[in-house]
């Protein structure tokens, strides 16, 4: 602590000589926009001569404001220093003191000791489930066409009801009810089925469409379901398939 307090008085003592020479560059300064006013020489930065006889009375004023600036200056540094600032290279404290540090330091520690108690605890096993080796689906469980039909139904002639074709818009269209005729069988909780819905949209001008889909898989427990909507304008085909996951 001796040794830091000496070194606080040896900086102390060089704030004030900057602080003089500044002083003495502020006055050569306003110097140069008032040439009636000259800055001493460096012995004495504090008294100021002046070429004009009638700029006597006014050395007195001066000489005081000076030396005064000069004493509030050193003062206000020696105190900055005194409570810890340490200066900065343009001689101002920079307000970061020596137990701020100590402080800081010791906030990394506690937030260091409790990231690794967190990572040390013990986690939670993972939970793993023996297989079922179950073939089939529980009886009242299995995929039913009849239920997805009206479901898609239901869809369809709600959401195309006064739609009119439009080539651009029929992409996003067939996207959005893919997605919610899904998403309607999905809540029929048909458990371990997996669903997939597709939509086909196109103009309707009395043309014929055949529409054809073909799968690989156990037809004792997988099915599927479709429906067309027409109006005068758009002819829609969804289809949903459920594939009994094993």
């Amino acid at each position: 602590m001796f040794v830091l307090f000496d070194l606080r008085e040896e900086i102390s003592t060089k704030m004030e000589t900057i602080n003089e020479k500044l002083t003495i560059q502020a006055l050569k300064e306003h110097d140069k926009v008032h040439p009636k006013l000259k800055a001493s020489s460096t012995k004495d930065p504090g008294t100021v001569t002046s070429s004009n006889k009638d700029t006597k009375e006014d050395e007195k004023p001066r000489k005081i404001n000076t030396e005064r600036r000069l004493r509030l200056t050193s003062q206000s540094d020696t105190v900055s220093v005194k409570s810890g600032g340490i200066p900065k290279s343009d001689g101002r404290p920079s307000g970061m003191s020596f137990f701020r540090i100590v402080a800081a330091t010791r906030a990394w520690q506690r937030l260091a000791k409790k990231s690794k108690a967190s990572s040390s605890q013990p986690q939670k096993p993972i939970v793993r489930l023996e297989n079922t080796y179950r073939l089939e689906p529980v009886s009242g469980t299995a995929f039913s066409p009849e239920k997805v039909e009206n479901v898609i139904r239901d869809v369809l002639d709600s959401r195309l009801n006064k739609v009119t074709y439009h080539p651009a818009r029929s992409k996003t269209l067939a996207t959005d009810l893919s997605t919610v005729i899904k998403g309607r069988v999905k809540m029929l909780d048909f458990k371990r089925y997996k669903i997939v819905c597709n939509v086909i949209i196109m103009e309707n001008k009395d043309q014929g469409v055949q529409v054809a889909s073909r799968c690989i898989w156990n037809s004792s427990t997988d099915n599927f379901a479709t429906y067309t909507y027409r109006n005068s304008s758009i002819t829609a085909i969804a289809y949903v398939h459920g594939a009994y996951y094993e």
